[in-house]
């Protein structure tokens, strides 16, 4: 064995154990270890009791024997029925390891229900000897209920190609392992009223739209969220905590952003595809961290029981940049245009709704260049976007749109002017000092008619919130022919924002905040 360790020493009730296990073969190659029976035995262990080796607090007794002792009990839940008569656990003292084994069948535990022991003292004047019960012999272990409270221990065995033990073992002790925390709390929804005489007779078909920025774990690091405990950052915690909330909210349509290549084929696409959803996912254009899967992507899932996917498309912005280099001033604009990011557009029809062509919706998500010091760039790439969205909501097709994502831009930005306005003056401070010449060509206005879903809320809401930064940088967006919100979900509310800090957190495992609105689609015949 030449390593064997855990991502995270801290272990959680119902979060996979999985250990990270590299062997070197007799040929000298090294390989790691993914499975069960692979070369390798696995023993995990639980410690069910802690003995300590009292040397300081004068002479005791054996409650067996009488001899003098060598070793106490320190569970202070557990007391031993010895001759018929009691003795508390600062009683318990024992000659040696062997009476402590003899005088344990008559132990009992004194807790209430629900109250979790802690078999180790962390007293550093004491020498401990832990009791170990073996739990599984599996690769992957899952604590459960019984094993909140106490220590865990790994020992890897190599063996032969003929079975046979080779080598030494390799040994890992958890730190106790924690309580599940908690689910997050329901979040209600706020009804939206039509506007005046907007009454429409024509059937409807009511959906959901989620739209949330997962965060990937590439990005879910302790240097970039250092108030955040590493076990909450890792992804087998993670993973389970937001598919979790996702299905909370119990949307129609997921518009799902930094999901990462390998977490989706490897775990989200599946546990979706089990509670019912299909899914489209869209990887970033180049890998990274040379790492294959190890790059984030947009994904929009939807229920199968409410809509069947009609078209699909998918947008690289890189291509378009290098499609229109000719109308670039310099390579060095060309270059600030390749960042990578992309957006996806589904077209979907309800089901069940006897519309047709007139029951289909065109919902698009997209995650928009992240870095604060380049509007130009963000600006570009939401224009690019609204001219292919533009093909599905004219040239008689005239779709209603749902717009998603997280655009990195603020209320007072030119990309939220832009949308919201349907067209943004050259003047703007964002577009003030472009020196690559970027927006040289380009059209500032656009015919969408889009509105964002959640205006009503007014500017004091946050989509984001790090110890660093709180602000709005998702939108849902829609247009309003045949589309109108009817509700729209709460904000999460800023005690149980800070309660950790900031985001990510034990309840939330994202640092943005997911956004719902429920809309009404007027079919058309």
């Amino acid at each position: 064995i030449l390593r064997a360790e855990l991502q995270i020493n801290v272990p959680v009730e119902g979060v996979e154990l999985e250990p990270y296990i590299l062997v070197m073969h007799p040929n000298g190659q090294s390989r790691q270890i993914f499975d069960d029976d692979d070369g390798v035995i696995f023993k995990w262990s639980r410690c069910e009791y802690t003995a300590s080796r009292d040397a300081h607090d004068g002479p005791r007794t054996c409650i067996m024997t009488g001899r003098a002792a060598t070793m106490q009990c320190i569970l202070p839940d557990v007391s031993f029925l010895i001759d018929g008569q009691e003795y508390s656990h600062d009683q318990a003292y024992f000659a040696s390891a062997d009476e402590f084994l003899k005088a344990w069948p008559f132990h009992v535990r004194n807790r209430c229900d629900g109250e979790v022991s802690r078999p180790r003292r962390q007293d550093p004047s004491r020498d401990f000897v832990n009791v170990w019960q073996e739990v599984s012999d599996r690769r992957v272990y899952v604590p459960g209920r019984k094993d909140v409270g106490r220590i865990l221990k790994l020992e890897v065995t190599p063996l032969s190609p003929s079975n046979q033990v080779v080598g030494k073992s390799m040994v890992i002790e958890t730190a106790e392992v924690l309580v599940a925390p908690p689910p997050a709390p329901p979040r209600g929804s706020i009804e939206v009223p039509g506007p005046p005489g907007s009454f429409d007779p024509r059937p409807k078909v009511v959906f959901k739209v989620l739209s949330y920025n997962c965060l990937a774990d590439i990005y879910a690091t302790p240097q970039v969220y250092p108030y955040t405990q590493p076990w909450v950052l890792a992804w087998n915690y993670r993973k389970r905590n937001l598919v979790r909330e996702i299905l909370s909210y119990k949307a129609d349509i997921l518009a799902l952003q930094e999901v990462q290549c390998d977490h989706w084929r490897e775990y989200l696409d599946g546990e979706f595809r089990k509670h019912g959803y299909d899914g489209v996912y869209k990887q970033k254009t180049r890998e990274s961290m040379g790492q294959d899967g190890k790059m984030d992507g947009c994904a929009i899932l939807f229920r199968r029981s409410k809509f069947a996917l009609v078209e699909k498309h998918a947008l690289e912005f890189n291509n378009v940049a290098l499609t229109r280099k000719a109308t670039l001033r310099s390579d060095k604009a060309l270059q600030s245009l390749l960042k990578d990011n992309v957006a996806l557009v589904l077209v979907l029809e309800a089901t069940g709704s006897g519309g047709g062509v007139g029951s289909r919706v065109c919902v698009a998500t997209t995650h928009i260049y992240q870095n604060q010091g380049a509007p130009h760039v963000k600006m570009w790439q939401v224009m690019t976007l609204v001219r292919e969205l533009d093909k599905f909501t004219s040239n008689g097709q005239r779709f209603p749109l749902v717009l998603t994502g997280d655009l990195n831009s603020l209320h007072d930005s030119a990309v939220y002017e832009y949308l919201e306005q349907g067209g943004v003056s050259s003047q703007h401070p964002d577009l003030a000092d472009d020196t690559l010449g970027i927006l040289d060509t380009a059209e500032l206005r656009h015919n969408l008619q889009l509105r964002d879903a959640h205006s009503m809320l007014g500017t004091g809401i946050c989509t984001n919130f790090t110890s660093s930064f709180s602000g709005v940088l998702d939108y849902v967006w829609y247009t309003k022919e045949r589309l109108r919100v009817t509700r729209v979900m709460e904000q999460v509310d800023r005690a149980t924002l800070t309660a950790h800090t900031a985001l990510p957190n034990p309840q939330y495992s994202s640092d943005h905040i997911a956004l719902m609105c429920e809309f009404e689609l007027a079919v058309a015949r």
